[in-house]
């Protein structure tokens, strides 16, 4: 009888979108799996869908991210047993859309616990054990906002610039340990975060998540650093790192507001 795979891999935002469709990835690649995420029955869902497709086993923690008991409950939960962590996926996230001045300050503080403090505490939580036995990898899901300021999404694209940034140093301090930090840039990717974001989209564009969580899957595994999946992203980012500074939030606003999104 063969033995079930000891490797485990921690999914945050697991529940629906990119998360849902990177569970079923590493599920596919043998990796046991803790998720998480606020919607509990959507994280049950998808447990249930790796253990009987893939027959590995799963755990569920439902928890709010943006709530610091919740994470500390998540980080005990991942302390507690004999396990090994190979994997974590810093997935979750939201998005708001308005300016900021008139925003609610309280959801972009969510936001920022959301996206950053809850994936660094995390990653404080496993690193050291993956360096001790000289093998892991972090996969941080950014975006090509990462690259650029963006009107009417300051916050988020901040966010996702911190996680860029962040990965990139963090890389490079881990050099030489065995362990490895991906992160993960799409673009526009057929998932309900743009319509609970308050985003105007058309219903089909961009990548499937499926597709998109695909790609970041197997880099991750090679241990590539940066990942932009897409040449149109990828011509995005070239944008950015073309024009002068003060002149992409202006034609950043000027593209979005051609595909619609509802600002001025």
């Amino acid at each position: 009888m063969v033995e079930r795979p000891r490797k485990w891999a921690i999914i945050t935002g697991a529940s629906s979108g990119i998360g849902r469709a990177l569970a079923f990835e590493f599920a596919a690649g043998g990796f046991n799996l803790l998720l998480t995420a606020r919607n509990e029955a959507g994280l049950a869902e998808v447990a249930a869908h790796c253990r009987d497709k893939h027959r590995v086993d799963t755990e569920v923690v439902a928890a709010d991210l943006s709530c610091a008991d919740s994470v500390q409950n998540l980080i005990n939960v991942l302390q507690t047993g004999s396990r090994y962590y190979e994997v974590l996926v810093n997935n979750a996230g939201f998005g708001m859309h308005g300016d900021f001045a008139s925003a609610d300050i309280e959801q972009n503080v969510q936001l920022v616990n959301v996206q950053l403090t809850a994936a660094l505490r995390l990653t404080r939580a496993v690193l050291p054990g993956m360096i001790e036995r000289r093998s892991g990898r972090i996969l941080n899901v950014a975006s090509v906002y990462s690259f650029s300021p963006v009107p009417f999404q300051s916050v988020y694209a901040a966010c996702k610039a911190f996680l860029l940034s962040f990965s990139s140093a963090l890389q490079n301090e881990i050099k030489g340990t065995g362990v490895t930090v991906t992160v993960f840039c799409p673009g526009i990717t057929q998932t309900e975060f743009r319509s609970r974001a308050g985003i105007g989209e058309k219903r089909d564009s961009g990548m499937s998540a499926e597709a998109a969580a695909r790609i970041a899957y197997i880099e991750t595994l090679r241990g590539k650093h940066i990942v932009v999946p897409g040449l149109v992203n990828r011509l995005y980012v070239f944008m950015t790192h073309l024009l002068p500074v003060p002149m992409v939030p202006t034609i950043i606003r000027f593209i979005n507001r051609q595909r619609g999104q509802n600002h001025t």
